[in-house]
């Protein structure tokens, strides 16, 4: 009898399993992304990008302010520590460009670092960035239509590894898991409009959410057993939408996919 049991749950578990591995494939092959607009609301003028970085130099981060550069955003915010606004205004310079503005913080937080940013933006979307992405120059009319719903608060982007000079098996697993996240995002907001998270990679929100009064206070006062948290940026304000009654979206579309690094090691 307990043998049996034991294969009952077996037998079921793997039927859940598998179960739910199909519902989530035909999900994933009928999602679509929202289109662009023939005369869409929001356009280029209406974004800012904000950029957390701790060294404020060097070849990945050019990168990103490159890509970043060539959709034309309104402006980009460029938010370091103290002890590297130097490195960062001599980076912001090899560019030549009045769209960037630097920022800085006392410490290292990219929550801080965040805060510190948002009441700076005068247009009506922000996008977070990570320093170490790369952006396709056709992102911003993709991640912008869907905020032609008022109801939209926040609009994720697919991700992809950026292709490492040498293969390890740890490049291997990061492609894996950011290519698993894609397609179980995709999955589930096709089937209910829920997913575990918006990645801070690449992602954007209506400025008028993240400079709510209460919003900033929730972000820079969450405690986890009367522990700050610093960390997980990204599920907080994915939490504050659903809490909220914001709708999420995700333009799951080669031409809204970033580029993105991951660590090579355990």
């Amino acid at each position: 009898m307990l043998l049996s049991c034991w294969a009952w749950s077996a037998v079921l578990l793997f039927i859940f399993r598998y179960l739910r591995l199909v519902v989530n494939l035909i999900s994933n092959w009928t999602y679509k992304p929202i289109p662009i607009p023939e005369k869409p609301i929001y356009t280029k003028k209406d974004v800012t990008v904000i950029i957390p970085t701790i060294e404020g130099e060097g070849e990945t981060l050019c990168r990103t302010i490159k890509t970043c550069l060539a959709t034309q955003p309104f402006e980009i915010i460029i938010v370091t520590i103290d002890a590297s606004i130097k490195r960062a205004e001599r980076t912001a310079a090899t560019f030549n460009s009045s769209k960037i503005r630097i920022l800085s913080v006392a410490k290292a937080n990219k929550r801080s670092q965040m805060c510190a940013a948002i009441p700076e933006v005068m247009t009506k979307i922000t996008i977070f960035a990570d320093d170490d992405v790369i952006w396709p120059q056709t992102i911003l009319p993709w991640i912008l239509a869907p905020f032609e719903n008022d109801e939209m608060g926040g609009v994720g982007t697919s991700q992809r590894l950026m292709r490492p000079r040498k293969t390890t098996i740890w490049s291997f697993l990061g492609s894996l898991y950011l290519e698993r996240r894609n397609f179980d995002c995709s999955a589930c907001l096709n089937i209910d409009g829920g997913l575990p998270c918006l990645s801070g990679r690449t992602v954007a929100y209506r400025t008028c959410i993240l400079q709510d009064e209460a919003f900033t206070y929730g972000f820079t006062n969450e405690t986890w057993r009367n522990f700050q948290l610093n960390a997980d940026d990204d599920n907080f304000i994915t939490r504050w939408m659903y809490s909220h009654g914001w709708k999420i979206a995700m333009q799951y579309h080669k031409a809204c996919e970033v580029q993105t690094t991951l660590e090579d090691s355990p």
